[in-house]
């Protein structure tokens, strides 16, 4: 599938038997069932298109770099965005601007709930993924296949397992992250849209959330999007101290 956007076009990659032509409500057997939870934000999406046109994305693209950060088609990074736009725009993003609209993702699943009731596996993924949390991450136990993480915007413990294929071993001890996690209870899954905050600036960051529990100043989708802003300007300007740039979070 391909999303149009500002002229350019984004490529979305569908895992095996996703039908890109969904109609607005799925019946039992019309889509072959997810084999993993990244599956689950593909079907969907590939549904929002079905009912809102292809050129759906576009002005959410446009406010979601005005809010998180504007990234550029020959960015290194340009993928982990346009995922972490992908995952921001289906999963919390209103659907319109009509009061009392909800995300895509709320107005599929009252569409299609058979699809999170049953005992089986593919129920089970999408229960999962349901279960998203969009937060800053530290972590505070390392390891390749299974890490645990600090919430910072929740203030709880979280335990992150890696997906077939996939290693944590380039999250160290003590690193910040940010994006969606897939899962229930304390168990989850990384998403496909992370921002990893730069090492030295971990202790400014710190720093925000110690002042932010003390004297609260911002919504937690309002922290997260300046922490995206912030890592962009880091980003853009890498001959800075990222000390020195992610300072500007606290004054």
């Amino acid at each position: 599938m391909v999303l149009e956007t500002f002229g350019e076009s984004m490529t979305v990659k569908f895992g095996p038997g996703v039908n890109p032509n969904l109609p607005g409500t799925l019946q039992q057997g019309v889509v072959t069932s997810p084999s993993t939870i990244d599956d689950c934000l593909e079907i969907v999406v590939a549904w929002l298109e079905s009912v809102a046109g292809k050129t759906y994305f576009t002005a959410p693209l446009d406010e979601f770099q005005m809010q998180f950060g504007k990234v550029n088609h020959e960015d290194d990074f340009y993928q982990a965005r346009m995922n972490y736009f992908l995952e921001y725009c289906i999963l919390e993003r209103p659907m319109t601007s009509s009061p009392g609209m909800r995300s895509p993702l709320s107005v599929f699943l009252e569409k299609n709930a058979h699809m999170t009731s049953g005992d089986d596996q593919t129920a089970d993924y999408w229960r999962r993924f349901c279960g998203f949390r969009h937060g800053i991450f530290q972590v505070v136990k390392a390891g390749a296949s299974q890490i645990t993480v600090m919430d910072l915007l929740a203030d709880g413990e979280l335990t992150i397992s890696s997906k077939s294929g996939e290693t944590l071993k380039y999250f160290p001890r003590k690193s910040i992250f940010q994006g969606f996690v897939f899962g229930l209870g304390d168990r989850y899954m990384l998403g496909q849209g992370m921002i990893i905050h730069p090492e030295m600036a971990c202790g400014q960051i710190l720093k925000f959330f110690k002042n932010h529990k003390k004297f609260p100043r911002f919504a937690a989708g309002e922290i997260a999007k300046l922490m995206a802003l912030t890592n962009m300007r880091y980003l853009r300007m890498q001959h800075v101290n990222p000390n020195v740039i992610y300072s500007q979070i606290s004054t």
